[in-house]
């Protein structure tokens, strides 16, 4: 890096901005050699789609980076906070150096940053998307209403996010290569049942079956399994 400079800590109110780059007073972009870059271990994206990062490289290749990437330092190297994506190109092209942002973000603030950079600016999948909110909720150890009022959702739409990871791998697998929709996986999550969670699963797959259609097969088991559990009930008390 080829300037020195003095560091300001910023807090949570300030997360929101990061996907968009403003530069701020006194503040400068560094070409960073990309070999002292690590990259975020809260980075919850773990699919990259691979017509978008052959868009991104060749439009690196034509323009350069217009957006420089955001880090935090840490010693004589830095943790990547925002820009998974750039840095991935930067490096597949065999650039050296890439434009960065230094800022100088508290540890426990990354889960967060790297959840609202990834939501505000990746599209992550359902999955992707459940586990980074898992992971902040774990490390910032707050609840799941005030998780929602940091990323502008709603408590139950992080409840219900977070509740597809108890489905079983299969389906979660399907969710994440797009086969079946987060409507899909999230009637699936509903069912108790792992055994029977995949039997629907696959007659999704093989019927083609539409969200509406999933559900009410899904209301028809729970019905009856209810009425036949009353049934048990009355039977023993007749006994």
């Amino acid at each position: 890096m080829k300037e020195d400079k003095v560091y300001q800590s910023r807090h949570l109110n300030d997360l929101l901005k990061e996907n968009v780059y403003q530069k701020e007073e006194k503040e400068h972009v560094y070409e960073i050699e990309v070999d002292l870059i690590k990259s975020n271990p809260d980075q919850p994206r773990s699919v990259f789609s691979e017509s978008s990062m052959n868009d991104l490289v060749e439009s690196i290749k034509e323009h350069g980076v217009l957006q420089p990437i955001i880090v935090r330092p840490d010693g004589a190297t830095y943790v990547l906070v925002a820009g998974e994506r750039r840095l991935r190109a930067v490096k597949s092209i065999g650039m050296k150096t890439i434009p960065a942002l230094v800022r100088d973000y508290n540890k426990q603030h990354l889960p967060e940053l790297a959840l609202i950079e990834n939501l505000q600016r990746e599209d992550l999948t359902p999955i992707e998307e459940a586990i980074a909110l898992r992971m902040t909720l774990k490390k910032l150890r707050i609840t799941h209403s005030e998780l929602a009022k940091k990323i502008g959702k709603s408590r139950t739409y992080v409840t219900n996010t977070v509740g597809l990871l108890s489905l079983p791998e299969t389906v979660i697998e399907s969710v994440n290569n797009g086969t079946i929709t987060m409507g899909h996986a999230r009637a699936l999550s509903k069912i108790k049942n792992k055994t029977l969670a995949l039997q629907i699963h696959e007659r999704i797959l093989l019927e083609n079956l539409s969200v509406r259609e999933t559900e009410v097969i899904i209301r028809n088991f729970t019905q009856n399994q209810e009425s036949i559990s009353k049934n048990r009930v009355e039977l023993l008390e007749r006994k």
